[in-house]
């Protein structure tokens, strides 16, 4: 059976959670649909720093906190894996794995996914000492040596993590330059049992059963090394979870959405915000904002 709506919120991230509580208030008869976790990759963050209201507050609690404002709005989540998104008209078409959704309205707020190392063996070892969630798995390394993979803010804030749980933390990072905060690069240096290798990338994961160590090369000399540990976490960018985007130049080269100034895309009624934007900063509250500007936008397009 087809449900059909006003407008559906395709995430249930800061994103999506900022925009349903405006259509909630406008009387807008909407669905927000997500396949996961509500809170999104908020979820997976071992820290979230100076978001308003906290200075300093773990993700998954943080994620709680947003979630609570659909529980106390009357808000539901549709849980739901939409795989096509597709223009019929002026009605937008949804087929997911368990039913299928028309709207006059969209708003694509599905965020992104890990992205992979693309080494021999990777999928294999994943679950046995391989990971992209160091506060999802952290705890099972506790006094183990462990690597993580990345230069980026993400990266930096699970090391910082993973160092009070580990015996040894090894980061290494394509660069010499991290691209993430210097803040949290200088807080990594001044642990003692952190080490950090730069410029180098990993070429060969090494275990049979379970990660048992890693080779990596010197990018600039070519030198290799090999290092013995018992876990690995890769956390070297995100990939956009919009596949299922089936209208013609919606999507850019990469993926993402671009949008203009009121988060519409090139198609009329169509919204993106949060992650699938093609941006270098990505914050929870660039999310909010972008939920609240977009609401406002469908509520205007629904007027007409």
């Amino acid at each position: 059976m087809m449900e059909n709506y006003e407008a559906i919120i395709l995430g249930a991230g800061p994103c999506g959670i900022g925009a349903a509580l405006k259509l909630k208030e406008a009387g807008i008869n909407f669905a927000i649909i997500d396949g996961g976790t509500p809170g999104g990759k908020v979820n997976i963050a071992p820290r979230v720093d100076n978001y308003p209201g906290f200075k300093e507050i773990p993700g998954p609690d943080l994620a709680f906190k947003l979630f609570e404002r659909l529980m106390n709005n009357d808000i539901s989540i549709t849980a739901d894996n939409i795989l096509s998104l597709e223009k019929e008209g002026d009605l937008f078409i949804l087929k997911g794995e368990y039913d299928e959704y028309r709207a006059k309205t969209v708003l694509i707020a599905t965020g992104t996914k890990e992205r992979k190392v693309g080494l021999e063996r990777e999928d294999e070892l994943f679950g046995h000492g391989l990971s992209y969630c160091a506060l999802c798995d952290g705890h099972f390394f506790k006094g183990e040596d462990v690597m993580v993979i990345g230069g980026g803010n993400a990266a930096l804030k699970e090391a910082i993590h993973l160092s009070h749980i580990v015996k040894h933390l090894y980061v290494i990072h394509r660069r010499n330059e991290f691209r993430g905060s210097n803040n949290l690069v200088e807080e990594l240096k001044k642990k003692e049992n952190v080490t950090i290798l730069t410029p180098y990338i990993p070429i060969k994961f090494l275990g049979e059963d379970k990660v048992s160590g890693v080779v990596i090369q010197n990018k600039e000399t070519e030198e290799t090394k090999t290092i013995e540990l018992q876990g690995i976490f890769p956390l070297v960018g995100q990939i956009p979870n919009t596949t299922f985007v089936k209208i013609d130049n919606v999507l850019d080269i990469k993926g993402t959405i671009p949008v203009d100034k009121n988060m519409e895309t090139s198609v009329k009624g169509l919204f993106a915000g949060g992650d699938v934007l093609p941006r270098d900063i990505r914050q929870i509250y660039l999310a909010e904002h972008d939920g609240n500007v977009a609401s406002k936008n469908m509520i205007e397009y629904l007027k007409k």
